[in-house]
């Protein structure tokens, strides 16, 4: 029986791209258990990001990969919900706008760091990114909120309480679950459970939106916002990996522009519920639907890169030299490049 619902596990996280998105179709079907995935959205969060601290173990840092993160951190942290404010004023978009330069501020979703593999980009760096924002989205989320917006919206101190409980959470029990596994971390298994998490989120997605759709929501506005705030996302982290061109130039700017377009909404969602308004609430949804969404398209580029034979070997030329110094260990390739290759390997002729 644990050997069957392991091996279960470990396939159903070979899938972690589409998982999400057929979670969502079969919350739309059945209301009754999108409610419960949306009841179960918080603990859905911390479960899927304690499975990512639990595996990730990305091996010695050098300094000439650690500045191009901390780059793509601050781009995606403070330069990008810059950005989409002026977006926001300009196109007077109000509490949506709002709201969108919020979704600005979210880290690099893991789904950007599996397709930069799908892609044959640099994932390190993504990653490295990711874990930086995720440890300081606490502080950094809250400081946008009372910089940028208005305070009758949201209360910066309640943010930084409920932003502080989902990030040190997952921190604790993914920390304990690497204590307890010492010697024996099943990383399939713990990468199923995280997509597990994941279709949780997407029920919850689904029952955001349908609950959303009778109501008065520029629906418009909140897709115009998003698209825009992406769009400058990818802009500024296609601009920070080219002028750190140490780790290879315009290669990098493509994985960072990746880490800037695709954003961990599902974050700030759950920290946010019972604070939002409706419109807040949309924006959020469709966000989480973003991130859902843009990977499992860009996928199929790949797979098709791959069978016209221009493919480039997962992780880039910069994952050939970290594996060299000892930089990826077993853990990070098994976590990102591992399903990458599975994922290739599926749709070759």
């Amino acid at each position: 029986m644990r050997g069957a619902l392991t091996g279960g596990l470990g396939r159903l996280g070979d899938f972690g791209l589409f998982a999400p998105l057929l979670a969502v179709a079969v919350g739309w079907l059945l209301p009754s258990l999108a409610q419960i995935g949306y009841a179960l959205l918080v603990p859905s969060v911390i479960l899927m990001f304690a499975m990512t601290v639990a595996m990730v173990e990305p091996g010695r840092l050098h300094w000439h990969e650690i500045w191009p993160a901390i780059g793509l951190a601050l781009s995606n942290l403070l330069l990008s919900p810059l950005l989409a404010h002026g977006f926001a004023v300009a196109l007077g978009l109000d509490e949506v706008g709002g709201w969108i330069v919020l979704v600005a501020a979210c880290p690099a979703a893991g789904g950007a760091t599996l397709v930069a593999g799908l892609l044959g980009l640099a994932m390190r760096p993504i990653l490295l990114a990711q874990l930086l924002c995720f440890l300081a989205l606490p502080v950094t989320a809250p400081l946008v909120a009372a910089l940028i917006l208005n305070a009758a919206m949201i209360d910066p101190w309640v943010l930084f309480q409920r932003m502080a409980v989902v990030v040190a959470l997952p921190c604790l029990l993914g920390l304990a679950l690497r204590r307890a596994l010492r010697g024996g971390l099943a990383l399939r298994p713990l990468r199923g459970v995280g997509t597990l998490a994941l279709c949780c989120i997407g029920l919850a997605l689904a029952h955001g939106l349908s609950g959303k759709l009778e109501a008065s929501i520029p629906w418009a506005t909140c897709v115009l916002g998003l698209g825009l705030a992406s769009l400058a996302g990818g802009a500024l982290g296609f601009t920070t990996g080219v002028l750190s061109g140490r780790l290879g130039g315009a290669r990098l700017g493509s994985s960072f522009a990746l880490g800037g377009a695709v954003r961990n909404v599902s974050l700030l969602w759950s920290a946010t519920m019972g604070l939002s308004t409706p419109e807040g609430e949309a924006v959020m949804v469709l966000g989480t639907l973003w991130t859902f969404v843009l990977p499992a398209l860009l996928a199929p580029l790949s797979w098709q890169r791959n069978r016209s034979g221009h493919g480039i070997a997962p992780g880039g030329a910069s994952a050939d030299r970290g594996q060299r110094r000892g930089m990826i260990t077993p853990q990070f390739r098994a976590v990102y490049e591992a399903p990458a290759e599975g994922l290739r390997n599926r749709c070759r002729p």
